[in-house]
């Protein structure tokens, strides 16, 4: 479970680290099973709607990667965000967190606490311009509550951006494709199931449906080295408990598609 809450600025001068705040921004905090985002309350009452859901999928992407460790973490407040004195912002985990992350994931979901940290910047500089020019907004009330469909959509359009950055990057690098690798085609899947891009700080990430079914899960593909590729398969849970044969079913059905995928890896031509 996954909510997005506000708070006054103030509540906390100092951050994870103990070092002295200016500006709050946000903290994840654990709850029960899931994980709250806390918001500065004053940025949020400010917030523009096309900020608000440019925000909604980095959260949800921070919020899957921090649930991976909460059991780890040593304080109740996971990771937080915010402006120090020094005018620096920083992004902070539980004390001793970081050691348990691979190298490329925290990295992404740092890069993530930064782009929900400047879309509140931006927030903050907006509304700066608007008071200097004297113009009143009307506020519409602004909907925190995640529409699953929309931080799919979300998550998709991060994950096409992410899969164009990884080709270029590959294209650059001059890296060559592997032998006997060839590219999955829809008609490779079992029937009636459908991919697209996700988006997880792990690596590629692909999205599977089943137009019954649902959601079925997603596949993670995690680069450990230049020669090496791991991947990963996870059955979607969602937050409603499914039936028994229902959900055997989606396990049947996404275990096909990974045995497909990774013998698009292995297959020799």
């Amino acid at each position: 479970m996954i909510r997005i809450l506000s708070i006054k600025d103030g509540v906390n001068l100092k951050n994870i680290a103990g070092n002295d705040v200016s500006i709050f921004l946000f903290r994840f905090e654990l709850r029960g099973n899931g994980i709250d985002f806390v918001l500065n309350e004053a940025i949020a009452e400010d917030i523009y709607s096309d900020i608000n859901e440019k925000m909604k999928p980095l959260v949800h992407a921070c919020c899957e990667t921090l649930i991976r460790y909460r059991h780890l973490s040593v304080s109740n407040t996971i990771m937080d965000g915010n402006v120090l004195v020094t005018g620096e912002f920083e992004v902070m985990l539980s004390k001793g967190l970081g050691q348990y992350f691979a190298h490329d994931e925290k990295e992404r979901l740092f890069e993530d606490a930064k782009n929900i940290a400047d879309l509140l910047g931006e927030v903050m500089n907006r509304g700066t311009q608007e008071m200097e020019k004297g113009i009143q907004r009307n506020r519409p009330p602004i909907e925190y509550t995640p529409n699953p469909k929309q931080i799919k959509k979300g998550l998709e359009n991060l994950g096409k951006t992410k899969h164009q950055q990884a080709k270029m990057q590959w294209l650059a690098e001059g890296v060559p494709l592997r032998k006997g690798l060839r590219q999955l085609h829809p008609e490779d899947l079992p029937p009636d199931v459908t991919a697209s891009s996700g988006y997880d700080h792990r690596g590629l990430c692909y999205v599977f449906e089943h137009k019954k079914f649902g959601e079925l899960g997603k596949i993670v593909l995690i680069k450990l080295n230049e020669q090496e590729m791991l991947m990963q398969a996870e059955l979607y849970q969602g937050q409603e408990k499914q039936e028994f044969t229902i959900a055997k079913k989606k396990k049947e059905i996404l275990e096909k598609v990974v045995t497909t995928v990774n013998a698009c890896f292995n297959l020799e031509l």
